[in-house]
């Protein structure tokens, strides 16, 4: 089976959502484009670097406590921030990122445990087969962070180190990709389990257990307690894999463009065609929003009512990924004219007060000499009138007994 844009990866097939992306940094041979390293992207690839030598001491004395000297920790993130220049702003979370790893190693590792193991398959003789990575018949490959072999040889365990601020299950399809080709790799495995390791926090998600087909499956849960949305089968992943991959070899249109989830990534986004009917760029290469002009246009305010959708959903993952930064640094974001911080109200639990401490509140005018009969119920107007008594010591022991709630609010601070 020849392909003509392969041998696929997860990262070229979630390119492959929108056309004109895959087609300018795939096919276009003159004006063929590589995917820059952002800072997301350069962060992760230093992280792993990092992992992939911890990972080597933690293989080497699996029954011990790992320690590695701050100093030589420095270096080994000094290094890998060097080959990826971009990363050069995390260099704290990655030192934090690094101690976590240390202190919250995976659950199951073997001496034998393979670190960034590279796994690619070819179709041959009919059927799937395990080739070189580098094979260019390989028709997909993959790469595992870390991959365990039980020791009755009828299961792995597959880890995934992942340095984004956001918690998910690990039933991606990126994993559900590595499963199936370890799957055609290692034909005799019962059940391949994927994990995902959430750096920033030094935590792991639940085990998703990839199994041959639906049969097994049925037999799996029967017989354990696993949660059902963790037990998928790889003919579907299959299915879903060579579905893709036929689109994509049969496209005849490359001039498609499809905004996703990695259009800010996107190498070509300044020559995207949805870009360009978006945004325009001055002298200086700054991006401006073109004037709209709708009014009695129908077609065109449905196509802007499109772009606004799009914009509102880059804006809420934008915002969702700052405030989680924010949160995980304690530290706001300035730019300038505004801030981005979290900002706290607080205020008194007036239906505690009412509920559980009415009269213990009663007591304390009485003590007094207020009547407390003119505070039926307490609420924001009435603490005015309390404050408003004159009486330092009776707000004050007010203020003590009354449960305060705070709310915090995400949002951009003028400056």
């Amino acid at each position: 089976m020849i392909l003509k844009y392969g041998p696929y990866s997860p990262s070229r097939l979630e390119t492959a959502t929108c056309p004109y992306s895959f087609y300018r940094q795939y096919i276009d041979i003159e004006r063929r484009v590589s995917r820059r390293e952002e800072v997301p992207q350069a962060r992760g690839s230093a992280v792993h670097e990092v992992f992939e030598h911890l990972t080597q001491l933690m293989r080497s004395n699996i029954n011990g406590h790992i320690t590695i000297a701050h100093e030589e920790l420095q270096k080994l993130i000094t290094e890998a921030v060097i080959r990826h220049p971009a990363a050069y702003p995390e260099v704290k979370e990655i030192m934090h990122m690094a101690y976590k790893y240390l202190e919250h190693p995976p659950k199951i590792l073997t001496e034998d445990a393979e670190i960034e193991l590279k796994v690619a398959v070819k179709w041959e003789d009919d059927s799937f087969k395990e080739c070189s990575y580098d094979d260019p018949e390989a028709f997909v490959r993959g790469r595992a962070d870390i991959m365990v072999m039980s020791d009755n040889v009828d299961k792995v365990y597959l880890y995934d180190h992942k340095t984004q601020p956001n918690i998910e299950a690990a039933d991606t399809f990126q994993l559900g990709l590595y499963a199936w080709v370890i799957s055609k790799a290692h034909p005799y495995l019962n059940e391949i389990h994927t994990i995902l390791h959430f750096a920033r926090y030094g935590s792991y998600s639940a085990d998703c257990i990839w199994v041959k087909n639906e049969e097994i499956r049925q037999r799996l849960l029967a017989t354990t307690d696993t949660d059902p949305k963790y037990v998928l089968c790889l003919t579907d992943i299959e299915q879903e894999i060579l579905a893709r991959i036929q689109i994509i070899e049969g496209t005849r249109s490359w001039d498609v463009a499809i905004p996703h989830k990695n259009c800010q990534y996107c190498p070509v986004m300044a020559e995207c065609p949805v870009v360009k009917d978006i945004l325009q760029f001055d002298a200086e290469g700054i991006p401006h929003i073109k004037a709209f002009h709708i009014t009695r246009d129908t077609e065109r305010a449905v196509k802007v009512a499109g772009y606004l959708n799009l914009f509102e959903e880059i804006v809420k993952d934008l915002k969702g990924d700052l405030k989680e930064h924010v949160s995980f640094s304690g530290s706001p974001i300035s730019i300038p004219g505004k801030t981005y911080c979290f900002s706290a109200s607080e205020s008194v639990d007036w239906d505690t007060v009412n509920k559980k401490l009415k009269n213990k509140a009663y007591a304390i005018f009485e003590e007094y000499g207020i009547d407390p009969k003119q505070f039926m119920s307490f609420n924001q107007t009435a603490s005015k009138s309390v404050w408003q008594l004159g009486n330092e010591d009776l707000v004050k022991k007010l203020a003590e007994i009354f449960p305060r709630k705070v709310s915090t609010e995400f949002r951009g601070v003028r400056t």
